[in-house]
């Protein structure tokens, strides 16, 4: 056989093995698909639970934010502590209340204006107002009944629009972004009159639950599914509960049940008159024991890794150091339980305007720093505090060189009081002495 015949045969030979190793592998291939007919890739798509709400979507993350890839900065030099495993309780904060009226507004210039004015007065962080038990700021699926009438009308996540708008200052550093709630209820009290706290007197409030509504009737759990609800979506930095207090409208037939098993008595304490003794140590006592509970429900649902939790507490009333027992507010016992308090400041409101700002920085803020935050409150009659006044507040923080200041609210914020707040920040420096 010649050369030329020979390397034709290989050819050949070479042609049959490389067709018969294709379909060697088409056939395996085949029984493979005939064996699993549908792969992963071909599933259907489950059909999504219409009640369940996905959380909101990983935001850009801030020049030096704590949030970015490979990064530890927190970004102002502000200082940094660790209260819960891995997560970072800012040691100086200057923060801006924005209430529930500006997070729903319907001017479409409201929440950029407002991230403009924390820009000029150095805000590093704000408190956003997403609601009550029974009014929320966001599309809530699960729980229909509870949606604002803003957010029914209109389908928007307003909580959602005003962390994004908020999330990073105009330098691209970052702000601590707490989620607020409000424990006061409207809705509710008139769907479920029952719920409603009483008075000495017999009369049923519009806004205060009764403590065994909170205790026995699952209001607790509703704040602990709030409160887990808003930390799923949204990933804030902290949670504040404000209004959680027990004043007067605690006296009704199921608060006496709830009396006697705390107390172990039978009757509410009375005065030689056979009228109910409002100020005896025992109310005080069984009040608080039931604000701490609360709040100790909330901080079990919050994981080591998860937010901070702060909460408003009245200013005291008197030299009692325990705060306001009176009305449920043990400070000593809260601070067992949450991050901070913030101890309101309101001096324009003559319930809390009985301790002078220098007194309670001196009873609270010098002993514990990292523990109070002063708030200062721009209520005054059917208005705001002039601008005036609230500078004179604001510099008095300063001057005492706090930690923690906070500024509440937005809607009462005027040019005025946006320039004040600007004068009296603007000369913080980044650092405090202190505050590393």
């Amino acid at each position: 056989m010649s050369a030329a015949k020979m390397q034709r045969q290989r050819r050949k030979l070479a042609m049959a093995a490389i067709a018969g190793l294709v379909t060697f592998l088409l056939l395996a291939a085949a029984c493979y698909m005939t064996r699993f007919p549908t792969s992963a890739a071909h599933q259907p798509t489950p059909t999504p639970d219409p009640t369940v709400v996905e959380p909101m979507p990983p935001q850009h993350a801030c020049q030096d934010s704590p949030r970015a890839e490979g990064t530890s900065s927190p970004g102002d030099n502000l200082g940094m502590r660790h209260s819960k495993t891995d997560t970072q309780l800012p040691r100086f904060s200057r923060v801006v209340n924005v209430g529930f009226e500006d997070i729903t507004a319907e001017d479409p210039a409201r929440i950029p204006e407002i991230a403009r004015r924390l820009n000029s007065v150095r805000a590093t962080g704000v408190s956003l107002s997403i609601g009550r038990l029974d009014w929320v700021a966001f599309p809530w699926p699960a729980q229909r009944d509870v949606e604002s009438s803003e957010v029914t009308q209109t389908g928007r996540d307003y909580v959602a629009e005003a962390i994004s708008a908020f999330r990073c200052d105009e330098q691209g550093r970052p702000r601590t972004i707490y989620l607020n709630i409000d424990t006061l209820l409207g809705r509710e009290l008139e769907r479920r009159p029952s719920l409603a706290g009483i008075n000495s007197e017999g009369h049923p409030s519009k806004n205060w639950a009764s403590i065994s509504a909170w205790k026995e009737d699952g209001l607790d759990t509703r704040l602990v599914e709030l409160v887990s609800e808003a930390v799923r979506r949204y990933a804030p930095d902290g949670i504040n509960v404000t209004e959680l207090m027990f004043p007067s409208y605690t006296f009704g037939e199921d608060d006496l049940e709830n009396f006697a098993k705390f107390s172990e008595r039978p009757d509410w304490p009375r005065s030689a008159d056979g009228t109910i003794d409002s100020t005896s140590e025992q109310i005080y006592l069984w009040r608080s024991n039931a604000v701490t509970s609360i709040m100790k429900k909330v901080a079990g649902s919050l994981d080591e890794t998860g937010p901070v939790l702060t909460m408003d507490v009245r200013s005291p009333a008197n030299g009692d150091p325990r705060g306001r027992p009176d009305s449920g507010q043990d400070y000593g016992q809260l601070l067992n339980v949450v991050d901070r308090l913030n101890i309101w400041n309101f001096r324009g409101i003559a319930s809390s305007n009985r301790v002078s700002t220098d007194e309670l920085v001196q009873r609270y803020m010098k002993q514990e720093p990292e523990k109070y935050s002063l708030e200062i409150g721009l209520w005054e009659g059917a208005g705001s505090m002039d601008s005036s006044s609230v500078s004179k507040e604001l510099l008095n923080a300063e001057d005492h060189s706090l930690l923690h200041v906070s500024v509440t609210p937005t809607s009462l914020m005027d040019d005025s009081i946006w320039s004040a707040l600007e004068g009296a920040w603007s000369q913080v420096p980044a650092t405090r002495p202190g505050a590393d």
